[in-house]
């Protein structure tokens, strides 16, 4: 059985991995506009025009990131980290004997106190099967049947 400073650790890492994501988006892209600005028309005219769309190509890449993960960000942050979840939801820790699963933002495995914890959205397959279980629920998964144990 696991407290709520456990599922207030996974929160914190969850919303350190968000935001560490959206810095380095953000640098990246202020590296670019650097460059961007840098780039200097060459005798050779061809040189140049394909260098600035590259440029261009991965600039739009960066805004497209940035734009998806601050969307996530704000998702993320309407998550009240110490509610206690009765059932599947935004914020709930589930314990399932595949492991936790912690509905917030699908990131994949993040290690808390050395147990693994699997990030998933509600939109994802699995977070689709869990919504709105509750503790002893049985749930169908790629033709599996398994028992939710736990819910914080």
């Amino acid at each position: 059985m696991k407290s709520t400073t456990f599922k207030k650790e996974v929160y914190d890492q969850c919303y350190h991995i968000l935001k560490d994501r959206i810095s380095t988006i953000t640098k990246n892209l202020e590296r670019l506009m650097d460059s961007k600005q840098n780039e200097t028309k060459s005798s050779a005219g061809d040189k140049y025009e394909t260098g600035m769309a590259m440029i261009q190509n991965e600039e739009d890449l960066y805004k497209r990131q940035l734009a998806d993960t601050s969307k996530i960000m704000e998702h993320f942050q309407k998550i009240e980290a110490l509610k206690k979840c009765d059932m599947v939801e935004p914020g709930a820790l589930s314990k399932l004997p595949a492991g936790w699963f912690y509905v917030s933002a699908g990131m994949g495995k993040i290690m808390v106190d050395g147990e693994a914890i699997f990030c998933i959205s509600l939109q994802s397959p699995i977070g689709v099967a869990l919504k709105h279980k509750k503790t002893n629920d049985i749930v169908s998964f790629n033709d599996q049947k398994f028992t939710i144990q736990e819910i914080y």
